[in-house]
């Protein structure tokens, strides 16, 4: 199996791609040895930056080391994609989680990659930032972190929803994508300023379908 719906496994990434995951995931590791911070989420400023590719390339790329136990949750609740990705059913998913008395186990999908867990997204919620601030949600983090290494969250985009940044603050830190040739840096200057307003840690960024739009050298300095 190497693709299911627009996803390509990691091990089929281009070299350069799997080592800048690699480096990521090694100064996380690294910067982390206490695995305090666990709970991690991938947001872009736009729609359509790959955020969803690039969270499933990076989970996988953490649970290539087989200590490491993965749960891989669809916080987008408004334009879902993960469970097409890996083609299974979203009735029951993340959203029922946090909005109604059910546990876990009930929610979790194998995702057929060892060591990785998927949560989907469930049934749309119109205002998720109402129930990310809810004890539900946090009552689930609790359960999360004590269950997984590593929970990695989707997002809906944090320059159209305030949702985004509701649940950036209940995490332990953000990674940021941007798509070169896409984002503007007014853009990811703006998406920078609201996280470090908030107080929400960047762990990282990335630059995704990369063409040399925005040279690496001037994107790892803004973020170095």
């Amino acid at each position: 199996m190497k693709r299911r719906g627009k996803y390509l496994r990691f091990a089929d990434l281009p070299f350069e791609v799997r080592d800048q995951l690699e480096k990521l995931k090694s100064s996380i590791i690294l910067r982390n040895p206490n695995q305090e911070q666990k709970i991690i989420l991938l947001v872009s400023y736009n729609e359509r930056e790959g955020t969803s590719t690039v969270a499933v390339n990076f989970a996988e790329s953490l649970s290539q080391d087989r200590k490491y136990s993965i749960l891989l949750v669809d916080g987008n609740t408004r334009n879902p994609c993960l469970h097409k990705i890996f083609d299974l059913d979203n009735t029951v998913g993340f959203s029922q989680l946090i909005t109604e008395k059910i546990e876990i186990s009930e929610t979790v999908r194998n995702s057929a990659i060892a060591n990785l867990f998927l949560i989907p997204s469930g049934k749309i919620i119109y205002h998720p930032s109402q129930v990310f601030d809810h004890v539900r949600f946090k009552n689930f983090l609790d359960s999360a972190k004590e269950q997984y290494d590593f929970v990695i969250f989707d997002s809906s985009p944090i320059g159209k929803y305030y949702d985004s940044i509701v649940l950036a603050s209940q995490v332990n830190g953000v990674i940021l994508v941007v798509q070169a040739g896409r984002t503007s840096w007014y853009n990811i200057k703006r998406a920078k300023k609201i996280l470090e307003d908030k107080k929400i840690p960047i762990l990282g960024a990335i630059l995704n379908r990369r063409k040399y739009h925005i040279p690496g050298f001037i994107f790892e300095r803004f973020f170095g």
